[in-house]
């Protein structure tokens, strides 16, 4: 059930990837393929199971998404400041983005659609939204506008 559910999120983010949306467009298919199965998004990115490591090739479907992630964020005109101590700290700490040649803006710029997107949408599909008056949807979509600058 993992391998196939990663194998689905990998296929989506690829083809929205390889559609030229720009971040927005793996950030909008992630929340619809999240929304059409809670429980599955949450059996690859709900709470770890204490000593699990999961086999390489399921990793390496993980490491796919990622580098489609890490491929629209580099088509992205990255910033040019100057580095800052995260930045420097990521420059040092990649392994997460496996072989991908990417430099440390976009390293940052997908680390924080990653984290932005998954934290926005956990939220919401675990229910913790639910009695605080707003449209979920909204707020992922104030998210991803947010990283973006509204594009």
């Amino acid at each position: 059930m993992v391998r196939d559910a990663y194998r689905s999120l990998a296929d989506t983010f690829r083809a929205t990837a390889d559609a030229g949306s720009g971040p927005p467009g793996p950030a909008r298919a992630l929340r619809l393929w999240a929304l059409e199965d809670p429980q599955r998004y949450f059996l690859v990115h709900g709470t770890p199971v204490p000593g699990y490591r999961a086999p390489d090739d399921i990793t390496a479907i993980a490491q796919e998404i990622m580098a489609a992630l890490l491929d629209v964020c580099e088509a992205e005109e990255p910033g040019t400041a100057q580095p800052d101590q995260f930045e420097t700290h990521l420059a040092d700490h990649r392994r997460w983005a496996g072989d991908h040649p990417a430099p440390t803006p976009v390293l940052r710029r997908a680390l924080a659609f990653w984290t932005r997107r998954h934290g926005a949408l956990s939220l919401a599909l675990a229910g913790h939204l639910t009695d605080m008056g707003f449209d979920p949807e909204l707020l992922f979509t104030a998210e991803v506008d947010g990283l973006t600058g509204g594009r």
